[in-house]
């Protein structure tokens, strides 16, 4: 077995936009991805009718619930929209997803790009109890 990256079609953005998702989700602190308006109307857009033939490419954009990713010219940059738990400091958390996915891409043999992360809401767990 070799630690050569994996070339061709195979890493998309697509691809990129799951590892991301799933990477932000196992942060402790991360309660869930925060869908937008603004991704919303970007994925009704003229783009939609691009995804619908190309849902993730290797060059291009992805965006899904929460998460967008462009690769271009082998470079991933990531964008997360992200609700976290009161019982977590926010920015605590956001640098931590930024670590997180910048090394999860790393693996994939594209290079990480910028990492951006917006908080959309800070709220108590379900099921935690406030004093």
């Amino acid at each position: 077995m070799s630690d050569q990256s994996i070339q061709g079609s195979i890493i998309t953005s697509r691809l990129i936009a799951s590892i991301a998702t799933r990477t932000a989700l196992e942060t402790p602190g991360v309660l869930r991805l925060e869908p937008t308006i603004q991704g919303f109307l970007a994925r009704l857009g003229p783009a939609a009718l691009q995804h619908l033939g190309n849902p993730g490419s290797q060059d291009g954009t992805y965006r899904h619930n929460g998460v967008t990713v462009t690769i271009s010219d082998g470079t991933a940059r990531v964008h997360l929209d992200i609700a976290t738990d009161i019982a977590y400091t926010a920015l605590h958390v956001a640098e931590t997803v930024q670590e997180r996915v910048r090394e999860t891409i790393s693996h994939t043999g594209l290079t990480p790009g910028t990492v951006d992360v917006t908080i959309r809401a800070i709220e108590p767990h379900r099921g935690a109890t406030m004093l």
